[in-house]
């Protein structure tokens, strides 16, 4: 591990600023608090697929999968079964990781280039869509209700908006500290050469379906968690929302307006993004549905024209380029 990583733990920034966060259920409205909730459920799924996307440079549109593994099979154990949901997120992290693997087998067996690897992921995407529909274990499309939330946290239950809140925000600083660790990590590295030029990487001696598959994985076990975590929240399992192709586009879209490859920009994407998405949701979603898309795609093309890189990096140059000047 790179000093760099250590020296930015010891950093007191990320420590304030968790710490302030963490005060906010004490200070919001339930309704402000649940949009920061969902806020943090789209940053932490957006900081999982950048292992993937953006670090490796894999355009995975399988998240969604992974995100209704967590949550639809580790609820569906519970309901069914009765299965402690504990148990349940640990049967769904490993099923996840074993789908990527699988999905990351298939792109090293064929060898398939950028485009035929999006269009197979997205493909396991749309077959776990219709699957999960139009089966009768996971509730078919009527989805799943849970039990009521008590406060029992050996039940995997947080106590209503303030035990999910912050259940998510410790899971959105675990998703950034694994970026982090990857990013400081000889897998950083090689994970950075696959996605600048593969064949030079497997050229020199870098394991392609090694690497590809712990990306992939540690990628789809945070995923998985947050999906369940996001379904305990939710008290209700929607197919149609938690299994959705559309949840994958989002997250991209946040990871790719908030800076790909980086450990900040997928999260600040989702924190410019998303509390607009729920609040035009709120005010205009009866008169105006799908009018936070339209949005979206306005800012995403506002920032390829005006940093293609993304936010963060373009906050960060303009911050380098200060320092120089004043130096």
């Amino acid at each position: 591990m790179r000093p760099e990583f250590f020296a930015q733990l010891r950093s007191p920034v990320p420590w304030i600023v968790l710490a302030v966060a963490a005060v906010m259920p004490f200070v919001l409205p339930n309704y402000y608090l649940h949009i920061f909730t969902i806020t943090l459920v789209y940053a932490a799924l957006a900081s999982a697929w950048n292992i993937v996307g953006g670090i490796a440079g894999q355009i995975s549109l399988a998240h969604s999968l992974f995100v209704g593994c967590g949550a639809m099979l580790s609820s569906a154990l519970l309901v069914r079964y009765g299965l402690n949901m504990w148990l349940g997120v640990i049967v769904s992290a490993a099923a996840a990781a074993a789908i990527g693997a699988m999905i990351s087998f298939i792109d090293f067996r064929f060898r398939l280039g950028h485009l035929s690897f999006a269009l197979i992921t997205m493909a396991f995407a749309e077959m776990a869509e219709i699957y999960v529909t139009g089966t009768e274990f996971f509730g078919g499309a009527s989805g799943l209700f849970l039990p009521k939330d008590t406060g029992d946290f050996f039940a995997f239950q947080f106590g209503g908006g303030r035990g999910a809140f912050w259940a998510m925000l410790a899971m959105t600083a675990l998703c950034l500290l694994a970026n982090l660790a990857i990013l400081n990590s000889p897998l950083g590295y090689y994970l950075r050469s696959i996605r600048d030029n593969e064949n030079a990487a497997q050229a020199i001696g870098v394991g392609l379906l090694r690497n590809k598959t712990l990306a992939m994985t540690i990628s789809a076990v945070l995923t998985a968690i947050v999906g369940a975590i996001y379904a305990r929240y939710l008290a209700f399992v929607d197919p149609y929302l938690l299994v959705s192709p559309t949840l994958t586009v989002e997250i991209i879209l946040f990871a790719t307006v908030g800076g790909l490859g980086s450990v900040i920009g997928p999260a600040l994407g989702a924190f410019l993004l998303a509390p607009l998405g729920e609040i035009l949701r709120g005010h205009f979603g009866g008169s105006l549905p799908g009018l936070h898309y339209f949005i979206y795609g306005a800012i995403v093309v506002a920032v390829i024209l005006v940093s293609p890189a993304g936010v963060w990096p373009a906050i960060v140059s303009r911050l380098a380029k200060r320092g120089r000047q004043k130096a």
